[in-house]
This record gives C-alpha cells, sequence and structure tokens, in this order.
C-alpha cells in the first residue's frame, strides 16, 4: 500500500463543488481506499471541518465530516515540517507545509488540482493531478487482481 497526502484545498473544492472537479470523488475514494492510503494534514483537515461545519445542514456536515473520516488519515505537522516549509523553494506556504509533511512521512505523491503551486519543489517525489491518482488507482487495482 502506498501513502498519498491530499491537497487540502482539493477536497474542499470538491465538497463545495466548485469547478466540477469531480464528477463522482466518493467513487474514487472507495476505489483507492484498499490499496492507497490517504492522508490530510491536520491544518488541512481543522480547514475541512471549519468550511463543512458552515452547511446550512449541520446533520449534512457531520456525515459529510464521518464520511471523510473514513477514508482520509490526519498527519500531524510539527515545528520541524513548519520550519523546513519555511525555507521551501515552494511559493504557497500552505502547499510548502503539504510537500514537506509529506516528505517526512515519505508518502508517495501529493494529489492537488493546483499543480502550478508545485513547480519549484524539489523532485523528491510526483505531484499528481485527480487524474493521475485516478490512473494509478486503476493499475494499482489490475496489479493485485493479477497477483491474487
Amino acid at each position: 500500500m502506498i501513502g498519498i497526502l491530499i491537497d487540502a484545498d482539493l477536497i474542499l473544492e470538491v465538497l463545495m463543488n466548485r469547478n466540477l472537479l469531480l464528477e463522482d470523488i466518493s467513487g474514487l475514494f472507495d476505489q483507492a481506499q484498499p490499496l492507497i492510503k490517504m492522508y490530510v494534514t491536520d491544518f488541512g483537515w481543522e480547514k475541512i471541518c471549519a468550511y463543512a461545519s458552515r452547511f446550512q445542514n449541520s446533520q449534512i456536515a457531520q456525515v459529510v465530516i464521518d464520511w471523510l473520516k473514513e477514508k482520509i488519515d490526519v498527519c500531524a505537522v510539527d515545528k520541524n515540517v513548519l520550519h523546513q516549509a519555511r525555507l521551501s523553494p515552494i511559493q504557497d506556504f500552505e502547499s510548502a507545509v503539504e510537500y514537506t509533511c509529506a516528505m517526512y512521512q515519505e508518502f508517495y505523491a501529493v494529489v492537488t488540482h493546483r499543480y502550478q503551486d508545485f513547480v519549484t519543489a524539489p523532485n523528491k517525489f510526483a505531484i499528481w493531478s485527480v487524474s493521475d491518482l485516478q490512473m494509478r488507482t486503476s493499475l494499482e487495482a489490475q496489479f493485485h487482481t493479477t497477483v491474487n
């Protein structure tokens, strides 16, 4: 199983149904779940929860948060991550924190809809789009079917 960090803003874009980024994120997350372990930073998780809590219906907000908890784990950002993010060539600080956290946790990739935020990132590991995640999930599923 490989670990990836999901950009919190990607999740927010989907939750707020902006730009119609994904037709069915639940299907993608369900497909990836047994093969790819997904994470978000604790700062990102707090941001997601803060926005979800503003939904008009608090019951829907709780359902969304509970569903996301089943699919995504939270990884802590400590002072070392913040220090390295501050020194990072990545201009957007939140993206620098996500990248640095993924590097410290030795994740395989960062999944984002804003690839341009990561263009100055050192090439330690992959920066994936949602379609890259879909392709990798499909390949992992095929591989596990063949092996088993």
